[in-house]
């Protein structure tokens, strides 16, 4: 079995996949200062609860976008399964061709959802993750990562204005029944919730346009992509764990022995 794990500012998500098939998965909030005796608990937690044997892991792939925890959970797969992890870093083999100006640059998670897309098979295509950034990634039919667009998360935009004004309250982001809030509340949710739309469909529709090939599908993933996708029907795929799925399309790449891999 291999666990996949997807280390994100806001989030963790763990992945257990069989036969190139995400079985199981949970997430968990980002936390800097757990050790990798408390990820292990968590992780032992699940697999009790999920009735998977947490033995039987026994390949482990990363993408992290928090440095910090590196040394967290390469600690963690040596010292309790012994076992060096893949991390999505440069000089692995991801099967994307990056023609960004410094490749280095591009984030693992980043990578992981050009290879989820690859892995779905759905090329040319437009992948949108909602987490603490709204990151717009193009990758073309040939496998090629042809540029990025980054805009603040939805969550972020909203504490922003929370932690900035002296009268805008903390608000649950969800979609308000109206454009025209009669109150603050309703007033901060409409302005974000479907200013929030307008932004996905605009860079949506400017991207397909910059695109030299035929309309891409566009995937949504990450945390939010459930709620924005109600009312983007642009958006033709959502599955919020792409990244998970790139991550076994990543390892299969880079096993010496990728037959077996596929069929454990």
């Amino acid at each position: 079995m291999i666990l996949a794990i997807d280390v994100g500012n806001t989030n963790i998500k763990f992945g257990f996949a069989k036969k190139r098939t995400i079985t199981h998965f949970f997430k968990i909030a980002t936390d800097r200062g757990k050790t990798s005796d408390e990820y292990i608990l968590l992780l032992e937690m699940f697999c009790q609860r999920s009735d998977i044997s947490i033995a039987s892991i026994n390949h482990i792939v990363i993408c992290s976008v928090v440095p910090p925890l590196n040394p967290i959970f390469e600690s963690l797969a040596k010292r309790f399964f012994h076992i060096q992890p893949l991390f999505v870093q440069p000089g692995i083999k991801t099967g994307i061709i990056i023609m960004a100006e410094n490749p280095k640059e591009v984030g693992a998670d980043i990578i992981a959802g050009a290879a989820g897309a690859v892995f779905l098979g759905r090329l040319p295509a437009i992948v949108i993750s909602f987490g603490t950034a709204t990151v717009f990634s193009a990758i073309s039919s040939k496998k090629e990562l042809l540029g990025v667009a980054i805009s603040p998360g939805m969550i972020r935009s909203a504490e922003s204005l929370f932690m900035n004004t002296a009268k805008l309250p903390r608000i649950e982001i969800k979609k308000p029944k109206n454009y025209l809030g009669r109150n603050t509340k309703d007033a901060i949710q409409s302005g974000i919730f479907y200013g929030f739309q307008g932004l996905v469909r605009t860079m949506i529709h400017g991207i397909q346009e910059e695109l030299l090939e035929p309309p891409a599908y566009v995937i949504g993933c990450g945390g939010l992509c459930k709620e924005i996708a109600q009312g983007v029907p642009e958006i033709d795929i959502v599955d919020p764990i792409l990244n998970l799925k790139g991550l076994l399309s990543i390892y299969e790449k880079n096993m010496e022995d990728s037959d077996s891999f596929l069929t454990e």
